[in-house]
């Protein structure tokens, strides 16, 4: 499941969008602001701790929906 996701940008605080699994893919995110362009990416050994964690994420989520079910 991709997540969209919003940060700041670390230069001029303008907004930058991205989704995750384009993120994790490799795909870089350009800052909104058309004066500053700067542009965010994850290295190949960061995408792998985020790529690990955003899977432990969607266990744990996974996890609460099917219990939230088993509850109602």
């Amino acid at each position: 499941m991709s997540v969209k996701i919003q940060i700041n940008c670390p230069d001029c605080h303008s907004p930058i969008f991205m989704e995750s699994m384009l993120l994790l893919a490799g795909q870089s995110f350009k800052c909104s602001n058309p004066e500053c362009r700067t542009a965010i990416s994850l290295s190949l050994s960061e995408s792998e701790k985020v790529a690990q964690a955003f899977n432990k994420f969607e266990h744990i989520r996974e996890n609460a929906v099917n219990q939230a079910r088993q509850v109602s």
